[in-house]
């Protein structure tokens, strides 16, 4: 599971590509972000870039390459309904400050938690397909594969909707095994033992964020 999770946050952030997507140049059509795997393919050709470009600094600067995923990650990943659906059940009892303050503690804190396997992520070919029927933005699939560098060729789709924002990606299904049903599964269990309050300062701490009482923000 660990490792197809890190496949999964390498791949969404377009992190560890050692080819280019197997996608036409579409830069008018991308820059639009009107089609939904476009903004995958793009995510991906950004991050390339980057990461060719500072290999050598990631290497040695975790703080580094954990921005560096961020910024290209936090545009087209949508944070707020991914953690509400994470959150599952204990969302409706949740205020929404407990609501916001889960969702982006837990997309800090998994982003950090595999961001330093990203540069170990080394796949020979990634290929994301177009969208198979008609694009619904409540909720539309992207599917792509992987070929790693040991033959292995892995599936993973990712689960879009488009904002007022743009196509954000709200789950990944990796192998068959969703990230957020992974995650609601594990964390349900967790709020159920130790409370909502709890495991949101815990993924705060993981995540690098500070808590209200340590930076006055309240």
């Amino acid at each position: 599971m660990t490792r197809i999770l890190t496949a999964t946050l390498a791949m969404l952030a377009g992190l560890a590509l050692s080819s280019a997507p197997a996608f036409a140049d579409t830069a008018d059509a991308t820059a639009s972000g009107s089609d939904p795997a476009e903004v995958i393919e793009r995510t991906a050709r950004q991050a390339l870039d980057v990461l060719e470009e500072r290999r050598e600094e990631f290497a040695s600067d975790a703080d580094a390459l954990f921005a560096a995923i961020d910024e290209i990650l936090l545009p087209v990943f949508d944070v707020q309904r991914s953690g509400d659906l994470v959150l599952g059940r204990h969302a409706r009892s949740a205020s929404a400050d407990q609501r916001r303050r889960f969702a982006q503690a837990l997309y800090r804190a998994l982003v950090r938690q595999y961001a330093d396997n990203a540069l170990d992520f080394s796949p020979d070919q990634l290929v994301i397909r177009p969208v198979r029927g008609e694009v619904d933005p409540r909720r539309t699939r992207v599917d792509s594969e992987v070929r790693l560098s040991d033959g292995t060729r892995v599936g993973i789709a990712y689960m879009l909707r488009e904002t007022d924002d743009g196509w954000k990606v709200f789950d990944v299904v990796a192998e068959g095994i969703s990230y957020v049903r992974n995650f609601r599964e594990q964390y349900d269990a967790e709020i159920r033992r130790r409370g909502l309050d709890d495991v949101i300062a815990l993924l705060e701490r993981q995540g690098g964020i500070a808590a209200p009482d340590e930076d006055g923000a309240g």
